[in-house]
């Protein structure tokens, strides 16, 4: 069946992906279905004239990570989403990785993809080394993908003076809660989260920046608190920053 808008895609996605495919099937199949989606610019006006004159549908928007993610579908069992990414000329946009695999096709004028590779070791979770591996244009019709963590640093940037939409596809997280940020020039690994937790994530960082005992005990209050793992993780790395001094 031919693939006109997003209701066929994300049905043909689902039922590909109850067929529990090994990845290269995934990859193949996936890229090939998204690639009939984002051939066709018809089905994506709809969004666009909602997201200017719905205001509802533009408070349900849900605050990610990415001011320019727009989400489009979240299937019932979590198993992928589908989401637009509108790039703006001149905009620079970070370096990045992912916590799923992800296929990605470019919809509305040209997207340049440029892929990285992590050269250091990887233990200290402040310091990341990257260097280009890839470099790419993907015109309308066209995909790519990236995968979990480490194997899917890339940038994306609009080309050509236009603004550029892509739409991504991506599956079951393996790691919540942040992705990583990479600034090749100071080789810095900076775990950037959503707006809902950042004000107390920001907080985390300052209480391990100052020496003191009241601080101290903020930290191991919140430490021994019902969080998730990865507000736990930051008020380890908060803690042996203080210990440090």
């Amino acid at each position: 069946m031919t693939i006109n808008n997003l209701e066929q895609f994300c049905q043909q996605f689902k039922a590909l992906l109850d067929q529990k495919p090994e990845w290269p099937e995934l990859l193949v199949n996936g890229r090939a279905m998204l690639s009939e989606l984002v051939s066709n610019h018809d089905w994506f006006k709809d969004t666009l004239s909602r997201l200017v004159l719905d205001q509802v549908f533009l408070q349900n928007q849900w605050q990610s990570i990415d001011p320019n993610d727009i989400q489009l579908y979240f299937s019932p069992d979590k198993a992928f989403s589908v989401r637009a990414f509108i790039w703006e000329p001149g905009v620079c946009y970070p370096i990045h990785d992912h916590g799923a695999w992800g296929i990605v096709g470019a919809h509305i004028n040209q997207v340049r993809e440029r892929k990285f590779a992590r050269v250091d070791d990887g233990l200290d979770v402040n310091h990341a080394e990257v260097k280009q591996i890839a470099d790419a244009t993907l015109s309308p019709g066209e995909t790519t993908f990236v995968l979990p963590l480490h194997d899917g640093i890339h940038q994306m940037q609009a080309l050509n003076n236009q603004v550029a939409v892509s739409i991504h596809v991506y599956g079951t997280p393996i790691r919540k809660g942040f992705i990583h940020y990479y600034d090749p020039h100071f080789n810095t690994a900076i775990r950037v989260y959503p707006p809902a937790i950042n004000k107390k994530m920001l907080a985390i960082k300052t209480l391990g920046s100052i020496s003191e005992d009241w601080a101290k005990k903020v930290l191991l209050t919140a430490l021994n608190s019902a969080e998730p793992n990865y507000v736990l993780n930051e008020c380890k790395y908060s803690l042996d920053k203080m210990g440090d001094k």
